[in-house]
């Protein structure tokens, strides 16, 4: 299973790559959210951030909150400002990330770029001012294209939509029944 979460909102002022204080309340909500609806994410990746200028910055700083919740280290995806597309398709080729749920914070306009390589290319553009989709890719034996399954960030956090309850593991087969006693001489 993979999330796809742009960035929390930002101030909008020129050279403010920081998350606004309302991006910064709501990614601390999702840290809460995120864990309870979808399970326990195996790993968070981010958007490219830039160590000089802190372009970028707000991916990062979305995350942080469902890192320290979580105790998950962040990963940077230093390739992603080049090929957000090989980010996704190395999560669908690596093997060690089958079977996991994977949280990508993303730059928006890179966003359907990303989703192409995970296997979804009719991914629609984010809008500038569009803070609240999440989307989850849901991956199925022997289909090539997920499942996408929209939410609202906003409803979800209302309790206005509900949240898929986190995947049980498979219980155990049952055990056998126990062998009937055999009829014996009686005393």
């Amino acid at each position: 299973m993979v999330l796809l979460l742009r960035h929390g909102h930002k101030s909008g002022e020129a050279g403010d790559y920081n998350l606004s204080p309302q991006g910064f309340e709501r990614a601390v909500a999702l840290a809460s959210l995120l864990p309870r609806c979808f399970g326990r994410p195996s790993q968070i990746r981010t958007f490219y951030l830039d160590p000089e200028s802190s372009k970028n910055a707000r991916s990062y700083q979305t995350a942080v909150p469902l890192a320290v919740a979580t105790g998950l280290n962040i990963t940077i995806d230093t390739a992603s400002r080049e090929n957000s597309f090989r980010s996704g398709r190395q999560i669908l080729t690596d093997p060690s990330f089958d079977g996991r749920r994977v949280v990508f914070f993303w730059e928006h306009r890179r966003l359907p770029e990303l989703a192409a390589g995970l296997g979804w290319p009719t991914m629609a553009p984010i809008g500038d001012d569009d803070f609240d989709q999440l989307i989850v890719l849901r991956y199925r034996p022997a289909e090539p294209r997920p499942e996408v399954i929209n939410y609202s960030q906003s409803r979800l956090l209302a309790g206005q939509q509900g949240c898929e309850p986190p995947p049980t593991p498979p219980l155990s087969p049952p055990l056998s029944p126990p062998a009937s006693p055999q009829p014996g001489p009686r005393p």
